[in-house]
């Protein structure tokens, strides 16, 4: 069995199209549901795993185990870039209960749409991990590694995809969220946390949402940065 499991932003889209191209078998796109995506979100998740149905690929579809705003409230304290907590249990559980339910021999093949173009700094990312401890010890692949950013672009036009100017919005916002994301970012999304710190009497940021957004918004705008968000890397958050 290989298993995508990615966010549904551009990487995503590329690696089910290569996918689908190199008429790789047995294949299944996980999308894990973190309860805290921006409102529309879902749709685009909806749209790229009927569009894997439609190529013959399987999809499933997961959820936390508990929300981000319930962990939230029950440890009374936000993530953050130093205490890094809400990948792993929002994606990284779900996705391992999973993998053991349903590959319990551990042979599976973990497949992750990273590219050496954007992985973190210093990092040489290989096209195989033989073994992942984020993933029981299954074997990890990278099949996207050596992509350029041409290559790249054309694997999502050729799914009829847009290619979007922003990272992916399963969490919205993100501990990583720069000024670029700020200043596009859901009116909705932006009450959500508001009411969420009013409720814990904590911030998710060094200020109020309400302040950063717009402090962020009178700014000029910068385009995509190219980032990795680190703590989430082997459950392909953030990009």
């Amino acid at each position: 069995m290989n298993v995508i499991a990615g966010n549904f932003a551009n990487p995503t889209i590329a690696l089910i199209q290569w996918a689908v191209e190199h008429k790789l078998r047995d294949v299944v796109i996980v999308a894990i549901d973190t309860g805290w995506a921006a409102p529309a979100w879902q749709t685009r998740v909806d749209n790229a795993l009927a569009y894997a149905r439609e190529c013959g690929l399987q999809t499933k579809q997961l959820q936390a185990q508990g929300s981000f705003a319930g962990m939230v409230r029950d440890r009374k304290s936000f993530p953050s870039t130093k205490f890094q907590w809400c990948a792993g249990f929002l994606k990284g559980l779900p996705l391992l209960a999973w993998l053991d339910e349903v590959d319990p021999s551990c042979e599976a093949t973990i497949l992750l749409p990273k590219r050496r173009a954007t992985a973190m700094l210093g990092t040489n990312l290989p096209e195989y991990l033989d073994e992942s401890e984020h993933h029981g010890d299954r074997r990890v692949w990278h099949p996207l590694y050596d992509c350029d950013d041409a290559t790249f672009k054309a694997l999502i036009e050729r799914a009829g995809f847009d290619y979007l100017g922003h990272r992916s919005l399963e969490c919205e916002p993100c501990i990583h969220s720069v000024a670029d994301d700020f200043q596009r970012m859901d009116p909705a999304a932006i009450e959500r946390l508001a009411q969420l710190e009013n409720e814990v009497g904590q911030t998710m940021f060094a200020e109020p949402i309400n302040a950063r957004v717009k402090r962020h918004q009178e700014a000029p705008k910068t385009g995509i940065s190219k980032r990795n968000m680190g703590c989430g890397d082997p459950y392909a958050c953030g990009e």
